[in-house]
């Protein structure tokens, strides 16, 4: 069975989790969501943006359903 990074296209299963200005989004993703709502994403060890939630345990969750390994980056 492939894991899902490597179906993916990402380097590792290593990504980790921020909060997010509403400022970085793009306005097609503004104009669908709550301008007042805390954002938090999960980031891929390259970088890459894989996903966008309202809850940092969100975050949390979704990361280790997918079996991804949460990194703490400072």
């Amino acid at each position: 069975m492939t894991p899902l990074y490597e179906k993916m296209g990402l380097p590792s299963n290593i990504v980790y989790i921020r909060s997010i200005s509403h400022d970085e989004l793009p306005v097609e993703v503004l104009d669908s969501i709550d301008k007042n709502m805390p954002l938090f994403a999960v980031y891929a060890e390259n970088g890459q943006q894989i996903a966008l939630v309202e809850d940092q345990q969100v975050a949390f969750a979704l990361a280790q359903e997918h079996k991804f390994s949460l990194h703490s980056v400072h």
